[in-house]
């Protein structure tokens, strides 16, 4: 059976709710969006733990690739979705196992 919210506790979770996903969009770490706020990083923890869903890790098998010839040193393109993942992603890299990799994040 479900609990009946009381206004107060709807107010609540309205307004973290819209501070979560300000915060997702911002790209601020968790204490920096609440010290430019005004608020408790305790309890921006605690609601982002009831309103923030959890997402179930999947893995991704990868083939094996052929060795490479020896290509010149160089950076690698580094990749970052949101705050949640950054990929790595250098000169021989296979298109098909990033393309799955992308799709499978998309989806969280």
């Amino acid at each position: 059976m479900q609990r009946a919210i009381s206004v107060a506790g709807q107010q609540r979770r309205k307004f973290w709710g819209n501070h979560l996903r300000a915060w997702q969009a911002s790209g601020q770490s968790q204490v920096g969006y609440c010290r430019k706020h005004g608020l408790s990083c305790k309890s921006f923890v605690y609601w982002k733990k009831r309103l923030v869903p959890r997402v179930a890790v999947s893995l991704v098998e990868v083939p094996r690739l052929q060795p490479a010839p020896a290509l010149p040193p160089c950076r690698p393109l580094r990749l970052m979705l949101g705050n949640r993942y950054g990929i790595e992603i250098e000169r021989d890299f296979d298109e098909q196992t990033l393309d799955r990799l992308l799709r499978v994040l998309e989806e969280r």
